[in-house]
């Protein structure tokens, strides 16, 4: 390997070689310390430390104060123009929701409107539906001289007195009301309103007794009232009984004794029938008559057959009411369901 050459210092023009520099002539670049540097920067103004402080709030007093420097009017001023600014705010806010209140008040009343229409039509409907199945509607039978435990119907038209007679001797054997209850049979008549419907009303003491063939006097009808009760009543047997208000006590009283040779005739068979005639001890026939006794301290005109027992009586317990009976029993029962209703 070969080394390069050692060459000599150059020499100076003067013809002398430079010395080197020495190393205590090259000094380092001085270094700053942070305080050399703080202490160096230069002082900031005033303006420039408000440029770098966060700006204020902007407040209602910040707006105050730029309307009455703008707009040349007085805090007075400025604070009306701003509460009437805040109130127009608050009116706009709030109409949206007064709107959908209003809204949803509506709906609400008009489905409940409809769905009352839509009830009331249905009832209706319904109502015509059955009025149209049904016929003719019931008649009222909620007025009665006498409480019954029950009642049935028993339509007169297009009936002959024979089946009217033999429907209530059919009734009086079936009747199967618990012992000492009464059971009302009402009868019922088909009539004809001015609209040319039919229904059925309940049918006058005449009445009943022209359907089933019995001719009380004129005199005994025109004395009593239009309404009466004819039931079973429920005892040892079931007995018969008829209650009419009375209007004239002296016809009504006159009336009956002359209907009491045909009474028992005309009432059968819905009553006991009990024969005209008697045979005496000696075998001779008589006309069996009503004898007068007092029941329950009330007088009574009773029929009785040939063993002694009453088969059909009547009583006047006030001058205002007839009763028509079988049973003694039914006679007690009578009157304390009268009593009961104050109507005696």
């Amino acid at each position: 390997m070969k080394l390069p050459e050692r060459r000599a210092p150059e020499k100076t023009a003067g013809g002398e070689t430079p010395s080197p520099i020495p190393l205590q002539a090259v000094k380092p670049p001085p270094v700053e310390t942070p305080a050399e540097r703080l202490g160096t920067m230069a002082p900031r103004s005033a303006e420039e430390k408000e440029r770098d402080i966060v700006s204020p709030i902007h407040t209602l007093k910040n707006d105050l104060q730029n309307v009455v420097r703008d707009q040349k009017v007085s805090v007075v001023r400025a604070v009306s123009l701003e509460e009437n600014r805040r109130a127009r705010a608050t009116k706009e806010s709030e109409a949206p929701v007064t709107q959908r209140r209003s809204k949803h008040t509506f709906t609400i009343i008009f489905t409940v409107v409809l769905l009352s229409l839509v009830g009331a039509g249905a009832l209706f409907s319904v109502y015509t539906i059955t009025s149209e199945r049904a016929g003719t509607p019931p008649p009222q039978i909620d007025t009665s001289i006498l409480f019954a435990e029950q009642s049935v119907l028993l339509p007169l038209s297009n009936y002959s007195p024979g089946d009217l007679k033999r429907a209530l001797a059919d009734a009086r054997a079936s009747s199967a009301g618990t012992l000492g209850s009464i059971t009302r049979i009402l009868p019922v008549v088909t009539i004809t309103s001015p609209d040319s419907a039919t229904q059925e009303a309940p049918a006058s003491f005449s009445e009943f007794m022209r359907a089933i063939g019995a001719h009380p006097p004129d005199e005994l009808l025109r004395a009593l009232g239009n309404d009466f009760f004819f039931g079973i009543h429920t005892v040892d047997e079931n007995a018969p009984l008829i209650i009419v208000p009375v209007t004239s006590y002296d016809h009504a009283f006159a009336g009956l004794l002359a209907w009491e040779d045909a009474l028992s005739a005309d009432l059968a068979p819905a009553f006991t029938a009990v024969p005209n005639l008697i045979t005496d001890p000696n075998g001779i026939p008589s006309k069996r008559v009503y004898q007068d006794l007092v029941m329950r301290n009330y007088d009574v005109r009773a029929l009785k057959d040939d063993s002694g027992e009453i088969q059909l009586y009547y009583s006047f317990p006030s001058q205002r009411m007839l009763v028509i009976a079988e049973s003694p029993y039914s006679f007690t029962e009578i009157l304390s369901r009268l009593q009961a209703s104050q109507k005696l």
